[in-house]
């Protein structure tokens, strides 16, 4: 579930659907996020993963990523979507319907 810098970087340019979620150890939302993105992402169509922002900096930066948790969403070849801070398991949910229609 945990992707490196190459990995994203090929799967984004490959044009796949994918939703990661940006966190960092020391975040406590973040430990808060993390079960709820798992439980959505056992039963999703749609790839997801988790990118450690500290082990991925610069990478992070690149993506404008200010705040942790944040959750963005890549589909052909670009980011489609971005909101930092929790989102629910509704919210989750919708978004990968959103993906699939869209």
């Amino acid at each position: 579930m945990e992707i490196t810098t190459e990995e994203l970087k090929k799967k984004i340019e490959a044009g796949e659907k994918i939703i990661v979620d940006f966190w960092a150890k020391f975040c406590g939302p973040c430990k808060l996020y993390k079960p709820t993105f798992e439980k959505v992402s056992e039963s999703s169509e749609i790839q997801m993963y988790t990118m450690d922002v500290e082990n991925n900096q610069d990478y992070a930066v690149e993506l404008g990523i200010r705040a942790v948790p944040t959750t963005k969403v890549f589909n052909n070849g670009g980011e489609v979507f971005s909101k930092p801070g929790m989102l629910s398991e509704m919210e989750l949910k919708g978004l990968i319907k959103n993906i699939i229609n869209g």
